[in-house]
Parts: C-alpha cells; structure tokens; sequence
C-alpha cells in the first residue's frame, strides 16, 4: 500500500497497513534543504525542490506547497516580509479603513504575487509524486484571509462595531480564496485543499457562525463542485466547534493539541476524518523518544476504525530537529501499524 493508497482507504474507514502520517511541513522544508525563502517564495522549482527533500528524508504520506496566510493579501494592498530562515509574515495591512474596500481589487491567481508559484510548484509536484502521494493545496479561509487584509485585532473590533463592513470584507475575500482554490484544483492538479482559518476560535459561538461558517460553508462546498475535498485547520481549542465543522462538509478536520483525540473521535463519530495531534511546541523541543511516545499516545486515541491522520497540531516548527519529524513517521509505521492488526 504507498501514501496515496493508505490516505485513500483511512478517509473510507477501510484496512490499514498502518497509521498514516503527514505532519505540517511547511516553512521547515525550505530551511532543511537550505534554501532561502527569499528564494522559494518567487520560484515553483526551489519551492518543490524543498518540498521533495523533505519528503525524501522523512518518508510522510502527504506533502503540499509552502504557504502562508499573506499569499493573495499582498496583490491587494497589504505587505508581506520574507526573510531568509524565517516563516513568512504579514507586516502592513492593506485595509486601513472601510474607504479602502472601494480601491481593492480581486487578484488573479494565475498571474498576481506569489499565487503562481504555489500553482506551479502543485504541477510539479503532482507530477513527479502524485501517483505515489498525497498532494494538498493550501489557502486561508475567507476570515483569516480578511484578517490578513485588515489585520486580527481591528477585525476582531470591527466585528461589533462596524459589522456590516466586515461582512463587505468577508464577500471580498470569499471571491478570493474561490478563485485561488479553483485554480489550485484546476491548473495544479491537487485533489485536496488545505483551508487555515486560524481566527474563528477567537469569536463567540454566535459570532463564529456569522462571520465565518457562513462564508466557510459556501467555500467548502464550492471546492467541492470542483472535484476536490476539503481539509480544514483551526487553532486552539475547536471542541465546541466540532459538530459545526462536520455540518459545513469538511472531509477531515486538522485538530490544534487543545483538542482531547477520544472526545474528538466522539463527537464527529465516523462522519469525517480527523488528523492531529502531536504538539507543535514539542516537535521543536522535546527528544525524539518523548515525540514517540505522544505521538503514540495519538494513535491510541483515536487510530482504530480508521479516518485518522497522524499530524502535527499546526505547522511544524522550522526549529524542529530532523530526527523529531523521523519519530512521528516511526510511530505511525511501527506501532500505528501493530495496533490496527487487531482492527
């Protein structure tokens, strides 16, 4: 059974070889191949290229372009800093008052900012991977993509004192996400899409399901009228948002290290597939025997019966040693597969 094969039959419940494994890799990848984001960002070959080196060396069943939440914002006013070592940041908001919607124009993902390069490195990746593993898309849900045109903290004001002009940003950045989304699914060639929406924890449960599931629901189900499932992460502690999440058609939901494996396993009952959840924070710090064991401890929760991942609970630090990464992988292919014998 290769990657592709294994993610296939856990999304349908069926018998497994073993556990699969696909950790956060993003940011990290570029740094252990040693070469510069100043570089990936703006080149679809170095971006695969470090992508590949990873997968190479670690031997996960899942990869997917380096991205972050500025990809699109900066075609639209805001600004991005990349530094050599470092993830990608958003540094100025290009949204600085409600006038500013009237100026802002819908990127084109095929030809604006970095959007290209992600495209291009999905092709090449597809390409020479595809058939063997897992390829992801990636992109910002329409409340974090507005955050990172507005910025979080303003957002999370405007939400109560101007929230008509936030629903005005949402639609804005719902056209977005749609048109990187489809252009993902359709020019690079990817059949999941991975949606960050690291923001909606940060709402009420009546604010959440105006100024985010809504417009969530819409996208999810237009990725899905392209031929594509949807993986969806949000930061922080999602239990109470779990049943949501399964309601709005997500195929597997990423779970944060807040998140309890058996109560998530609980709730969501079969209806999707969950992935999680080694603690990010570990992966950079711990040893490699204590990222066994946790990752273990993961398995043990929630691998039987299938529709489980084993990941990392957000992006895999880029401080992250190697050999923390090879752990992950040896618990899902050693004791992730002796545990499903009995299966």
């Amino acid at each position: 059974m290769n990657s592709l094969e294994r993610l296939i039959a856990s999304g349908n419940g069926e018998k497994l070889d073993c556990v699969p494994v696909a950790p956060g890799i993003g940011h990290y990848a570029a740094i252990k191949a040693k070469i510069p984001m100043t570089k990936v960002a703006w080149d679809p070959e170095l971006m695969a290229k470090a992508v590949l080196f990873s997968l190479e060396r670690h031997g996960y069943d899942a990869v997917s372009p380096i991205t972050d939440y500025g990809l699109g914002t900066e075609c639209m006013g805001s600004q991005v800093c990349i530094k050599d070592w470092e993830q990608i940041w958003v540094c100025e908001f290009g949204v600085q008052t409600p006038a500013d919607l009237n100026t802002v124009k819908l990127p084109d993902p095929m030809k604006d900012g970095r959007m290209p390069v992600v495209i291009g490195c999905e092709q090449i990746l597809v390409k020479q991977v595809g058939d063997e593993v897992g390829v992801n898309g990636g992109l910002s849900g329409p409340l974090s993509f507005a955050s990172s045109l507005r910025g979080t903290q303003r957002i999370l004001y405007d939400v109560v004192d101007n929230p008509e002009f936030v629903h005005q940003l949402l639609d804005l950045s719902l056209e977005a996400s749609k048109a990187f989304g489809k252009a993902q699914i359709h020019h690079g060639g990817v059949k999941t899409i991975n949606i960050y929406e690291p923001v909606a924890t940060m709402l009420s449960s009546s604010m959440v399901e105006d100024f985010c599931f809504q417009y969530l629901e819409e996208l999810i189900h237009f990725i899905h009228e392209h031929g594509a499932l949807v993986l969806l992460h949000v930061c922080g502690d999602t239990t109470r948002l779990l049943n949501r999440m399964v309601d709005i058609g997500v195929d597997i939901i990423s779970l944060d290290v807040d998140v309890d494996l058996n109560t998530a396993k609980e709730i969501v009952a079969g209806r999707c597939s969950i992935s999680g959840n080694v603690a990010t924070q570990h992966l950079a710090t711990l040893s490699a025997e204590q990222i066994y064991e946790e990752a273990c401890a993961c398995i043990d929760k929630a691998a039987l019966g299938g529709k489980f991942t084993l990941s990392s609970s957000c992006e895999v630090p880029y401080e992250t040693p190697e050999e923390n990464i090879d752990a992950m992988v040896r618990a899902a292919r050693e004791y992730g597969a002796e545990l499903l014998k009995a299966w």
